[in-house]
């Protein structure tokens, strides 16, 4: 993944592409900085945590309503999630959840989500899954 990252980083340093560049330096250095750190971990790791540090920028933005600087991480959203994974649908996503919960039989919502993203950590987004499984044990109890 890091030469892929890497590779990508040459690309748009040859097209000239400043945003594409930018994202993918910071991206790199992210990865740079925990190799050197000496911890075990796995670069899709690095690059999940690099999406989800702009996802909640990109919510604080929202709540203080600054629609150009949501853009540019929108932007730079688009070009990490190329190197995760493809996320389920929600549609897909909810099925699943409904399926594992049905076969499962979690007691509270935290061993229900333990078990969803133990299956499902890299294609499924933590928080649509709560979301999904607050409701289904809302359901329950309804």
């Amino acid at each position: 993944m890091k030469e892929r990252i890497t590779k990508e980083l040459k690309d748009a340093m040859k097209s000239r592409d400043k945003r594409r560049v930018s994202v993918l330096r910071m991206l790199l250095a992210d990865i740079i900085n925990v190799e050197k750190s000496g911890k075990d971990f796995k670069t899709i790791d690095v690059v999940r945590g690099y999406a989800k540090k702009l996802k909640k920028t990109i919510e604080e933005y929202e709540r203080l309503q600054i629609q150009a600087e949501i853009d540019s991480c929108n932007e730079e959203l688009k070009i990490v999630e190329e190197f995760l994974p493809k996320q389920m649908s929600d549609e897909e996503l909810a099925k699943v959840v409904a399926e594992l919960l049905e076969s499962e039989k979690p007691g509270d919502i935290g061993s229900a989500m333990k078990i969803v993203m133990g299956k499902y950590k890299d294609v499924a987004d933590g928080r649509k899954v709560q979301a999904l499984v607050k409701e289904m044990f809302s359901k329950d109890s309804a």
